[in-house]
């Protein structure tokens, strides 16, 4: 009897571990396998960082002509669109050139009728003069004659004054481009009386290439660009504020001589160049300086700086795949890179995308670490596992 109840026991046993057996096969079958993360790591690299400087900026024309009437008189010609690019010296407009006609031939009429008088009063005043030392004439004479002479003298000197002065009209009644550039809207049409004093131009005549880009920096970062400036040229670009397309290149050609006591910067201007005619006076833009260019910086992707309580750190991994933790210090962003000032080497491998959760001790599967090497930026996709708590 008691073989049998030791038969029956075990039996039950072996049953029971059966069952829970199954019941934790069923629960591990319903549970999803999680696959482990990737991590993606890459060699701390050197290269090229340059120190630039950006600002909002408004993009200005050179040179800016209102053209008015110089002459009043009514419009008898057009010579251009509007819209239309002109040179220096095309003919815009015509203003009605019959009154000054006739006011160069008055002018010139009057400078031969007192120039034949004062040839007149100098030949009385010559026939004179020898007659003095003979006293067939006196004194109050020859004075007489002398001064009439030098008074008609001086009437055809204004005469010739009046001849040019209405000359200067009539050549002002053909109206050409004091500049090169584009013409905007007309402000009158052909048959309209324009005057000197009408308070809008008839049109505005904008250079558009070059443009000029006014901008102003923090007074902070003044000490900066002189510096760049007493090195060279100081080179700088253009996009837009919504998109990184470069619209123009150029340089600083402008520094204030003043900070802005209300704002607390300084005004500066680059001048770029617009053949494309992508830079519209008026439009805002972004401008960016480049100060100087570091040749050679270890340079990291940016996603891989953590920020943490005592500062920047990133992952780096040993040869042997192991993840620690380490303290840098950051210099300055680059595009979608960061400069490391110090804390890195170049060629140390670091995790360049650290996934949730990566903490120091975790260990990279997969493979060997990525070869190291001063410039390379090739990431490799691996696992890594927590390490265990003890």
């Amino acid at each position: 009897m008691t073989r049998r109840r030791v038969l029956i026991v075990l039996a039950a046993i072996g049953l029971g571990w059966l069952i829970w057996w199954r019941i934790q096969a069923d629960r591990s079958a319903l549970v999803p396998h999680t696959p482990r993360a990737p991590i993606e790591t890459a060699a701390a690299r050197l290269g090229a960082a340059p120190l630039e400087l950006s600002a909002m900026g408004q993009v200005l024309s050179p040179q800016s002509v209102n053209v008015r009437a110089q002459v009043s008189g009514a419009l008898t010609r057009i010579y251009f669109t509007e819209g239309a690019d002109v040179k220096v010296g095309d003919k815009l407009f015509d203003i009605d050139a019959a009154p000054y006609q006739a006011a160069v031939a008055q002018a010139k009429a009057q400078l031969a009728r007192d120039r034949a008088a004062a040839e007149s009063a100098k030949s009385q005043y010559d026939r004179l003069a020898p007659l003095a030392q003979k006293e067939y004439a006196s004194a109050q004479e020859i004075e007489t004659a002398r001064a009439a002479a030098a008074q008609a003298s001086a009437v055809v000197e204004a005469d010739q004054a009046a001849v040019q002065q209405a000359m200067v009209n009539l050549d002002r009644t053909q109206v050409t481009a004091p500049i090169a550039g584009r013409t905007g809207s007309l402000a009158v049409k052909v048959g309209n009386v324009v005057s000197p004093s009408d308070a809008t131009p008839i049109v505005v005549i904008n250079q558009l290439n070059p443009v000029q880009i006014d901008f102003a920096i923090p007074q902070t970062q003044l000490a900066a660009v002189q510096d760049a400036l007493a090195h060279g040229d100081v080179a700088a670009r253009v996009n837009t504020e919504q998109s990184s397309d470069v619209l123009g290149k150029g340089k600083l050609v402008f520094v204030d001589n003043a900070v802005s006591a209300t704002t607390g910067t300084v005004r500066l201007k680059a001048e770029v160049d617009n053949a494309a005619l992508r830079l519209w006076p008026g439009a805002f833009v972004t401008v960016t300086l480049t100060l100087k260019v570091d040749p050679d910086v270890v340079l990291v992707p940016e996603v891989a700086v953590q920020a943490g309580a005592d500062g920047a750190y990133v992952f780096t991994v040993d040869d042997k795949g192991v993840v620690a933790l380490r303290n840098v210090t950051v210099a300055r962003q680059v595009g979608g890179d960061v400069v490391i000032a110090d804390g890195l080497k170049p060629g140390e491998i670091i995790v360049s995308r650290p996934p949730r959760g990566l903490a120091p001790g975790a260990n990279v599967h997969g493979g060997p670490p990525a070869r190291k090497g001063a410039r390379t930026d090739d990431a490799e996709k691996r696992e890594y596992s927590k390490p265990v708590a003890q």
